[in-house]
């Protein structure tokens, strides 16, 4: 009997314990090295949940700047370790250990945030597409730098073909990574990180035979019905974005906090809302061009109302001064923008909405070249 009694509990204990511990999948080791370390900062590890950073962990650094952490992940996808402020690198979280060799802090007298290319040096077959979609998304990022840096020098010259050329270098830029988002989609497919690649996938023909493929061979898989769970939702507030539709309404202070503005307050004008913020590069290069359409239509009825996503007052008030836009609605979104990104369903920027004179929607992620095509037709009279 006391033999019964004892193998009863031993498989009840077996039983909770199996019933109680995380799935193994969910289960990682994130080891690496830093080389140049900077401890103010921790390592951390995050996941997004729409823009909001959810931090589940850190992982500290040892004597030899060597760290190592299981971690036990909440669900299978997308995670980014964050580095001391100095790097991030993400990877698809499920059954793969990650590997990582980061360099840490700028070492430089003058210390900019541009860090090289990190890798997962242990990659399995999901994160071996995740080290792919980190370095096109990687080069693209240095590639709009150098295009910034040539759009300014052909300025400062007498050369309108160069200054033509530049000026087409953000496009072209960005048609040769849609062709490498392309590219990836059609050729891991069945990799259960292919979801990490579904929000850039723009190709309309591409997406929806990817989609197919997925329907057929993941469709009970959660990532995947989280990501169509999220995209249902993103449709149905798209549609209250549509053109003819009211812009939704939102209000924030001044620089001077003794002010707000919000697109109500532009009833009986057309205009311009610009989402920015002062680290975005492609922001800072189109306000000028903005400044020549407000010098050129102001007085013919348009107003500009810009809209910073700064996580940081300080740097959107330095920008500010640096900037020196003379429209007067210029506001600070709090948060870093996470009501306005929701409210206005974009996830760059600049992100430019032109507004009638009842508060409706015109066009939404309007190129400059959009912008004033379409200003040209309502106020060039």
């Amino acid at each position: 009997m006391t033999r019964i009694l004892t193998l009863l509990t031993l498989c009840c204990f077996i039983l909770i314990s199996c019933t109680t511990q995380p799935p193994k999948q969910n289960r990682i080791k994130i080891a690496g090295t830093v080389e140049f370390p900077d401890d103010r900062f921790s390592i951390q590890l995050f996941y997004r949940d729409g823009s909001e950073k959810m931090v589940i962990d850190s992982i500290p650094l040892s004597a030899d700047n060597s760290f190592e952490k299981e971690i036990i992940l909440p669900h299978a996808g997308v995670y980014t370790i964050d580095c001391m402020k100095w790097e991030v690198l993400n990877f698809w979280g499920e059954d793969e250990d990650i590997l990582v060799k980061f360099r840490g802090q700028d070492t430089a007298k003058v210390k900019i945030k541009n860090p090289p290319f990190q890798r997962i040096e242990n990659s399995g077959p999901n994160n071996e597409l995740m080290n792919l979609i980190n370095y096109f998304g990687y080069m693209s990022y240095q590639n709009m730098i150098a295009m910034g840096q040539e759009l300014y020098q052909a300025s400062r010259s007498d050369s309108q073909e160069w200054k033509d050329f530049a000026a087409d270098g953000y496009q072209k830029n960005s048609d040769t990574h849609k062709q490498y988002i392309n590219f990836l989609a059609q050729t891991f497919w069945d990799r259960n990180s292919i979801i990490a690649l579904l929000p850039q996938l723009r190709d309309a023909k591409i997406k929806s035979e990817l989609l197919e493929k997925l329907d057929q061979t993941k469709a009970d898989y959660p990532p995947y019905m989280r990501w169509k769970e999220q995209e249902a939702e993103k449709v149905l507030r798209n549609s209250q974005l549509q053109v003819g539709a009211t812009a939704p309404a939102f209000s924030y202070p001044s620089a001077d906090g003794k002010t707000t503005f919000e697109p109500a307050d532009f009833k009986g004008k057309y205009l311009v809302i610009d989402f920015w913020a002062s680290w975005c590069g492609p922001c800072r290069n189109v306000i000028p061009e903005i400044k020549e359409l407000y010098s050129k239509y102001n007085q013919k009825g348009l107003e500009i109302l810009s809209v910073s996503i700064d996580s940081k007052e300080k740097d959107w008030k330095a920008a500010l001064k640096e900037e020196a836009m003379p429209w007067p609605g210029q506001i600070l979104a709090p948060n870093a923008g996470k009501e306005v990104l929701n409210l206005y369903q974009f996830n760059a920027i600049p992100h430019i909405v032109l507004l009638d004179k009842d508060g409706k929607i015109i066009g939404r992620n309007l190129t400059m070249s959009q912008l004033e095509s379409e200003l040209e037709k309502l106020l060039a009279k």
